[in-house]
């Protein structure tokens, strides 16, 4: 990975909220590689020095802000020194997520309330504090991980889905509100192969069922994700605001 100077977000200062690992790692070396600045925010401080720490062995831009990004004070301390630091926010990849699954009727309220908070309220928060940054400069892009589950529910999925298909409409709204100096879009991503299937202890033949049943006959990756944000973060996605791009290897395709 080497930064480059004239590079499709060259010049552009971002942040990426769950930078630390998976897809918002992934995003933060691609921006960065683009010629983005760019604010890796965490809890997990080791693993997000570390993303940094890549960054700028690869001549490009970056440094961390550790922020619990349920926490409306931790949020707009990211925004604050990322503004200090760079002077400028064009584009802010709300990323971030936490979750815990179970049926509602099992479903603790502190889990369903912690998964709304993170995967939701974050987004509205980052939202209402960072636009005026954003504006200050002329404006910028939004990008918001949602995913097929905003588009379809699996069972047990009572929080998360919620959170998800909520995302949709939020990301609706922000763009017409916003607009027309900041685009506001999602990317919605299927099977991808992140941490975090390790943490959930994902097995080597779930892994296998979950490639079959897409038309790529692969898992995804975080670069596969991360190309799609840039594309809608970067200048040529300019008319593209409002929407949704689903990358899921064809998942949502199948009818079966």
């Amino acid at each position: 990975m080497t930064a480059t100077s004239a590079g499709r977000v060259s010049g552009k200062v971002a942040i990426v909220t769950g930078g630390a690992s998976g897809i918002g790692e992934a995003t933060a070396k691609r921006l960065a590689r683009e010629g983005a600045s760019v604010a890796v925010a965490d809890v997990d401080e080791a693993n997000g020095k570390r993303v940094v720490a890549e960054i700028g062995a690869a001549n490009g831009e970056a440094s961390f802000v550790k922020t619990d990004i349920s926490k409306t004070a931790q949020i707009r301390r990211m925004l604050e020194r990322t503004e200090r630091r760079y002077g400028r926010l064009d584009i802010l990849f709300n990323n971030a997520i936490w979750f815990r699954h179970g049926i509602a009727t099992e479903l603790d309220e502190k889990d369903w309330d912690l998964t709304l908070n993170v995967g939701l309220k974050s987004v509205f928060v980052t939202a209402k504090y960072g636009i005026p940054i954003m504006r200050k400069t002329g404006g910028g892009a939004i990008v918001n991980t949602a995913s097929v589950h905003s588009l379809v529910s699996f069972a047990k999925s009572t929080a998360y889905d919620s959170a998800k298909a909520g995302l949709m409409g939020l990301t609706r709204t922000l763009a017409i509100d916003f607009g027309p100096d900041i685009r506001v879009n999602a990317v919605l991503p299927g099977a991808i192969l992140t941490p975090l299937w390790d943490k959930e202890k994902v097995s080597a033949k779930e892994r296998r069922r979950y490639a079959k049943m897409v038309p790529a006959q692969r898992m995804g990756t975080g670069e596969d994700i991360a190309n799609a944000v840039l594309y809608l973060a970067s200048d040529e996605a300019s008319f593209v605001t409002g929407t949704s791009l689903v990358v899921d290897g064809g998942m949502l395709c199948r009818s079966e």
